[in-house]
Parts: C-alpha cells; structure tokens; sequence
C-alpha cells in the first residue's frame, strides 16, 4: 500500500485524536449526567473524529483503490454527524419535542440511506462519476463529476446545518452570562467547518487543481473551541436549559465565580442585591461591601450558612444568608464557586422583635431539654434573681429550686414532656444572694414531638405578700369594726333611759350610723367572699329571686314601704353571686334614706333577649362622686357605704354579662337599673 504526505494530515490527524477524546470523557462521565445533551454529543465527537481520521488516511493514499476505501469511511463519519449534530443542538436549547422518536426518525432516514447505499454500492458509482487520482502540487487528491445523490446529500447537510445555526443564534442572543458564550462559541465552532467546507468547494481556498474537503480539516481547530466549553464553561455538567427554569427564576440571588474568583454569571435577584458584581468582575470588587462573601469566594468554601447585611433600595439594612458551595472540575479540582442569597430580611426582623420582647420581659423564660438541662435562659433572670444567663445554661433546672419544692417541680416539669396540657406550680426560686423569691411557673412543650419545654416563670413574691396582708387587714377590720360598733349601740340603748327628751335625736344619729357601719362590715365580708370565690355560671329566675328579698327587706325595715312587680318566671344567666348584688341595691334604697316613711319598687321586666331590673327609691340620691365607680375601673373615694356596695354591684353584673345604669329619680331618689341575658330556652312572655 503506497503513502504520500499531505500538508493536511497532521491537522486531520489532530483534530481525531481531539474528537476522540472528546467522546471518551464524555462516555466516561455518562453516569454524573446521561442526558440526551451528552450521549448526542459523544454522537458528535465520535463521527467527527471518523470523518477525521478517514480523511487523514483517503488523502495520504496514494492508489485510486485505497483512497476509494478510506473514502467510504470519510461519508460514514458525515452521514453520523448529520445525526448527531442537529440532536446535540436541539438537547442543548431543550427543544425536546423535536427529539421525539417520530421526528428524530426523520433525522436518520437520509443519512441511515446514505450509509446503506456507501457501504453495499460504494461511492462509484453513487456519488462520483469518472474518479481518478490528480496532481495537486506534490500529491494525488481525488478528482471526479458529482452526481446527483451526492448534490442532493450536500444539499441537505448544508440545510440541516443552517437550521442548527439558527437555533444556535437565537440561543445566544436570548441567553446572557456563561450561557451566551456557550451557544456563540458553538455557533462558531458550527459554522467555521461548514464554511471552510464550502470555500473549498468553491475553489476559493486549497490546491488550484484537485478537491480537498476542507471541513473536517477545520475540526483541529473547533476541538480547541470545544475543549474551552466543555472544562472552561462546564458544558457537559451545567445545562442551559437548567439555567433558564431555576437559576434565571430564583427568587433567591445567585452568583457564578470561575475558578479565578471572577463572576461568570448571575440571576436578576443577584444583580439587584451588588450592582458591581458585573460579569468579568473579580469577587473583591464586586463584593467589596461584604468581604465575607469574597473570602468564600477566594477561600475553600464550608458547608456552614454564614449572614451578611446590605444596604436595600430603601436605605434600610437587608438581612441575606449565604452558601457557598465550589465546582468541582475534572480530577477532583476546583472549578468555581456557586453563591446563593436569601433574604432573610423578614424573619431576622421578627427574631429581633421577638428577642427584645423576651429580653425586656418581666418574666424570666427558659428552655429546658428532656434531659432536665437548661438549654437557654433569658437576660431578665440577671435583673430578677441576679443570676448571669450563661452560668446557668447546661445546669439542671431544679438546681435554683428550692429543696422542699423540688418534687412537686420535677414532677411537673415530668408532666409537660409526657402530654400536650401545660403545667403550672407555685414555688420558691433561690436569689443570687441566697434568699428566696416565689414564682408562678408555667411548663409547656415546645412543639408537640419536640424534647423541649418552655418555663415562663413569674415573681408573684410582693403580690403574694401585699394579698396576705390585705387578707389579714381586712379580716381585722371587718371582726373589730362589727365588734366595736355593737358596744357602741348597745351603749347607746342604755343612755335612753339616762338622758332627756332633747338628746333623743342624737342618739337616733348614733343608731343610725351603727346600722350604717354594721352594713358595711357585711358588705366588706361579701366582696372577700366574692373576689376569692371561684363562683361560675348559674340559671337564677330573677322573679323569685327579686320577689323573695322584696319581702326579706319589708321584714327588715318595718317603716320602709316595699312593693314589687314581677312577671311569672324571668330565667337569666349570671354569676352565682346575682343575689348579693341585688340585696345591696334593695338596702341600699333603705338604709341610705333619710326619710321617715321610705318607699322603694322594684319591677322585673323583659327587654328584648334580656330582662331589666328597675329598684327606684325616693331618698336623697347617690352622690356623683360615687357613680364614677362605673366610669373608672378603680374604687374611687366614698362618701359612704354605698359606693362599697356599687362596686360589689358593679362587679357582679358586669361578670354576669349585664350592664348597669343609675338615673336621678323625680322629684327626688334614685332608680337603679340592670340588664342581665336570659337563659338559654327561656320563653317569658311579654
């Protein structure tokens, strides 16, 4: 077999072994991604490196018989890349559908003919007319008359390839950052063998005599172009596509750095978050705000989230969370940096908020661990105990507990990992000085499967000692009160017999002021009963309620004039306690009445889906100052006992649901009235 060198082999002979190459890394790395974009393009270098290497071997034969051999081979290899090249480019823009197993097929139907017919007719007579080896200036190159089938398959590769280069252009001019460059170099890397092909068709380029095929020539130099996509711009791991449907629609910000620490690419979020990260633009100076953020970049990137806070449109400080994750290139080298920002703005926000309120608390709020471990302990607990948080985090909860309140607090704490119901308890906390303080403690589980509890511990100490001597003073006053104002009347029931007639009025003050004193040490013992009562709910016919104290009050005061008008039955529902509320309002018509014959009514009367109670007197009135107890959520100065007898009234009816409401009487006294709600089912008539 005889040989000839050519100025053309060398290149042809490169740009195999380059295409070959190609084809290997990208079979060797099908498992990291085996899409349709890297089996097409294993398609594409391998027919490439065929159509190559069978050319080197046509042009450096010497015999008309071997040239026609290895010239098979050479259409071979372009029958496969008008397969191979128009899938590559449609898996690289993702026009999936034109890959369909219909429309791929009708890719095959020429070049599988073309195949065919080469291999079981040969290229003479199918394409070439007359073949023979000429002289080219030093050495044979096939000459020969086309023939139609080799026109019209020239006519559809070129057509094919045209439509790819369209793709290709609208890829690049729709597609921006490392993407763009990607589909310009494959436009590039596309069009210059197609081109050189075609020149030297032409006659413009080559031997003045003879035909070389300068496309598969101009492969050397596309494989420098391929080789800068696939290891520079990730061809073969980042798919274009991808960027489209998550990176360019992130609405977090996301940055590209090449293994140099400049920016490569960037989402619109990213853009808005550092105007200078500008593609091209090392990491420094596009994040010179945040140097954390180029030192990730510079530095070998952890998996540890790390903050940083930027200026937002507003002016205001803008919370983002960054990771930083590296490219890992071939053999395990870096080749870049992946940025991701969230804005966190929001939840950092409400986390201060949230942190100050329990900072300022006057509570003192731990965290605690099912292992009875404090896990955190909040600031208040320096203010209220004088304990330092940190010295206390990772100590037993109980440790502060005081000895003989431990049990009770360990078993509630215990009930609170054991169901979702919180658990309170009363107990004794020890002070940084060694004295006590009393808190009411609240434990609650943190999330419903958690290993958490929250304490919320209250000091209640100064209010638990003020109630105590509040209990104390009121008991005292109220027995020696009673006492002594029953020595004071039974004294004066003595003086009667010992003074004249004109002392006779002053003794009827001092009765008077008795009785007025006695009432309100009754009245006293029935607020305590009431404020540390636990009294609830209760269905109360006022009918029979009212009906029965009108009589109590006529027996009471024999000189007092009692009428009542009630319906058959009035059913509300009012605190248990209704009954002392309206036996004050019915005294209080009588004792505070000045006047020799007094005459208090009191009616029950439905209004709408309440019932109204109206007790009216035609005494002296009660004085302004006294009222306000219902204008003023606070017991205001008393002229006398009535006023302690309204706020108990007060209290009561608005506990029950009701209102109240005092209007002057006259031409003189004082009608009271309260609206209290029905019953449920209760049908009293009109």
């Amino acid at each position: 077999m005889a040989w000839q060198p050519t100025p053309y082999t060398a290149p042809l002979l490169v740009a195999a072994v380059a295409s070959f190459g190609f084809a290997a890394y990208a079979f060797a790395n099908r498992s990291r991604r085996g899409h349709g974009l890297l089996w097409s393009f294993v398609g594409v270098a391998g027919t490439a490196g065929v159509w190559s290497l069978a050319y080197a071997g046509q042009l450096s034969s010497a015999t008309l018989g071997t040239t026609l051999f290895f010239n098979r081979f050479v259409w071979l290899g372009s029958a496969g890349l008008a397969v191979a090249w128009p899938a590559f480019v449609l898996s690289y823009v993702d026009w999936t559908a034109w890959l369909d197993r219909r429309r791929f097929a009708l890719l095959w139907v020429v070049p599988v003919a073309v195949a065919v017919a080469v291999l079981t007719l040969g290229v003479d007579p199918l394409f070439y007319a007359d073949p023979v080896l000429a002289d080219a200036g030093g050495y044979r190159v096939l000459m020969f008359e086309p023939t139609p089938a080799l026109l019209g398959f020239i006519g559809y590769s070129y057509a094919v390839n045209l439509f790819t280069f369209a793709v290709l252009g609208h890829a690049a001019l729709s597609r921006d950052g490392v993407f763009r460059r990607q589909a310009v170099v494959l436009f590039v890397a596309g069009v210059t063998p197609l081109s050189l092909g075609a020149a030297g068709i032409a006659g413009v380029i080559g031997p003045e005599t003879g035909f070389v095929d300068f496309t598969p020539i101009a492969f050397s130099a596309t494989s420098a172009l391929l080789a800068w996509l696939v290891f520079r711009y990730r061809l073969l791991d980042v798919s274009p596509i991808a960027r489209d449907a998550v990176f360019a629609n992130l609405s977090d910000g996301v940055v590209v750095c090449d293994a140099d620490g400049r920016v490569v690419d960037r989402n619109d979020p990213a853009e808005g978050l550092f105007p200078d990260a500008e593609l091209g633009a090392p990491a420094d100076e596009a994040f010179d705000e945040v140097p954390a953020v180029a030192d990730a970049v510079a530095d070998e990137p952890s998996d540890d989230e790390f903050r940083v806070t930027v200026d937002g449109e507003d002016g205001a400080p803008q919370f983002l969370t960054v990771d930083a994750h590296d490219i890992t290139g071939p053999g395990a080298t870096r080749g870049g940096t992946v940025l991701l920002f969230r804005d966190v703005t929001e939840q950092e926000t409400l986390q201060r908020r949230h942190r100050a309120l329990i900072e300022q608390s006057p509570n003192v709020i731990a965290v605690c661990g099912d292992d009875g471990l404090l896990r955190y302990v909040s600031p208040s607990i320096d203010r209220l105990l004088g304990h330092e948080p940190r010295e206390l985090e990772g100590r037993p909860v109980i440790d502060l507990v005081h000895p003989e309140d431990r049990r009770e607090a360990q078993r509630a704490f215990e009930r609170a990992f054991e169901g979702a119901e919180q658990q309170s308890i009363t107990h004794r906390i020890a002070r940084a000085d060694g004295s006590w303080r009393r808190f009411e403690t609240v434990i609650e589980r943190l999330f419903e499967d958690g290993r958490e509890v929250v304490i919320t511990a209250t000091d209640v100490t100064d209010a638990r000692r003020y109630e105590q001597r509040l209990q104390v003073l009121n008991r005292v006053l109220r027995h020696d009160l009673k006492n002594d104002t029953n020595v004071i009347g039974g004294y004066a029931d003595l003086l009667r017999d010992h003074v004249d007639e004109e002392g006779d009025p002053y003794l009827d003050i001092i009765d008077r002021k008795v009785r007025t004193l006695t009432h309100l040490s009754d009245q006293a013992r029935e607020i305590d009963v009431a404020l540390h009562s636990d009294a609830g709910r209760a269905d109360i016919d006022l009918a029979e309620l009212v009906d029965r104290l009108g009589e109590s009050l006529a027996s009471s005061f024999p000189r007092a004039t009692v009428s009542v008008s009630v319906p058959e039955s009035a059913v509300v529902s009012a605190d248990e306690l209704l009954e002392s509320a309206v036996r004050n309002v019915l005294e209080n018509a009588v004792v505070h009445n000045d006047g020799d014959d007094p005459h208090v009514e009191a009616t029950v009367v439905p209004d709408g889906d309440r019932f109204r109670i109206d007790v009216a007197d035609d005494g002296p009135g009660i004085p302004p100052v006294e009222r306000t107890v219902f204008s003023e959520a606070r017991e205001t100065a008393l002229e006398h006992a009535s006023g302690l007898g309204l706020w108990l009234v007060h209290w009561i009816v608005t506990e029950s649901g009701g209102d109240i409401e005092i209007d002057t009487r006259e031409p003189t006294g004082t009608v009271v009235r309260m609206w209290l709600p029905r019953a449920d089912g209760d049908s009293a008539s009109e």
